[in-house]
């Protein structure tokens, strides 16, 4: 492995890419490709993507046309993009191409990173939220409940998986105030 990797090297920086049964958010129960980038901004004390967590990690690095490919040797039109946390990665024009062939796509973000204001097409958030048992809940980016009711994608609805970890439901309190402030109609679904 390649130590001098950087999110902005022309590359995507790949732990794995495989195809299974989406296990959370809206898309529960359906196939989709997984596209696992490496590298990640937090260091959740319970995360279960340990083996993604740096750059370091990559198990190969590919262009963008290398992608596209590897996700079209799938039969799926569902494509879920997680990490680590992808958001780091440069995402949109592989986003808007993919969007633009049909492709559902999912980014599961861990919340602290900046989400795009305007999407591509087809695309949509699954957020964590992550609670103070997390160790990472200073982190969270607040501007971002404002851009998770779906309205630059209309029919989309983003959902916010609330990491709650032993007592930690103070989130409720704060996912309610945040999605007044945001005057969200489309109140975005917490996925267990």
């Amino acid at each position: 492995m390649k130590s001098n990797y950087a999110y902005d090297d022309g590359l995507f920086h790949i732990t794995e890419i495989f195809d299974s049964i989406d296990g959370e958010g809206k898309r529960t129960g359906f196939m989709a490709v997984f596209l696992r980038l490496a590298g990640c901004n937090l260091r959740c004390n319970y995360c279960d993507t340990a083996y993604s967590l740096t750059l370091e990690d990559t198990a190969e690095a590919l262009t963008e046309e290398e992608v596209i490919r590897r996700i079209h040797g799938y039969p799926w039109k569902r494509l879920t993009i997680t990490g680590g946390e992808p958001m780091l990665h440069p995402l949109h024009h592989l986003c808007r191409t993919l969007g633009q062939e049909g492709y559902d796509i999912n980014i599961e973000t861990n919340g602290a990173v900046p989400l795009w204001r305007e999407r591509p097409e087809g695309v949509f958030y699954t957020m964590d939220f992550k609670c103070s048992g997390s160790g990472m809940k200073s982190h969270m980016n607040l501007d971002n409940f404002k851009l998770l009711n779906g309205g630059e994608v209309p029919g989309t609805l983003d959902n916010l998986n609330a990491a709650a970890a032993g007592e930690n439901y103070e989130w409720t309190d704060m996912y309610a105030k945040m999605a007044e402030e945001a005057d969200a109609e489309g109140f975005p679904q917490i996925a267990a």
